[in-house]
C-alpha cells in the first residue's frame, strides 16, 4: 500500500494504549472495525444492536437511517464520504436519547 507508515501491529499498539480493559468503547458496527484491527474488546456499546433491526439480525440499520429517525438529523451527506468525527458524536447523541427514553419509561412505571 503505496504511502502507509505504520503496520498493523502499530496501530493496534496506538489504540490498546488509549483504552483499557473496562474502558467503553461506542460506536456503530465495531465488530466489522474490531475484526479489521484484529482486536477483541468485551466493553463494548453498539449503536446497530441497542437500535436493533425489524428482522433481526444480520441485519443492521444504518447510522444514518438511526439518526434521521431518532435524533431527526441529517448525517453523512457530504461528498467527500463519511466524517469519522460525526459518525462518532451520532453515535453518544443515540445513545443519550435512548437513556432518556429509557428513563421515561422507568419513570412512568412507578
Amino acid at each position: 500500500m503505496i504511502g502507509v507508515t505504520m503496520s498493523l501491529r502499530d496501530v493496534q499498539s496506538v489504540l490498546l494504549s488509549m483504552f483499557y480493559e473496562d474502558t467503553i468503547l461506542l460506536g456503530h458496527s465495531l465488530e466489522s472495525d474490531l475484526r479489521s484491527l484484529k482486536i477483541i474488546h468485551s466493553t463494548v456499546v453498539d449503536t446497530a444492536i441497542v437500535f436493533p433491526h425489524r428482522l433481526g439480525l444480520p441485519y443492521k440499520r444504518a447510522l444514518k437511517t438511526l439518526m434521521a429517525e431518532f435524533a431527526r438529523k441529517i448525517i453523512q451527506d457530504s461528498e467527500e464520504g463519511h466524517d469519522s468525527l460525526e459518525d462518532a458524536v451520532s453515535c453518544v447523541e443515540l445513545m443519550m436519547w435512548r437513556i432518556k427514553e429509557d428513563m421515561k419509561i422507568k419513570e412512568r412505571k412507578k
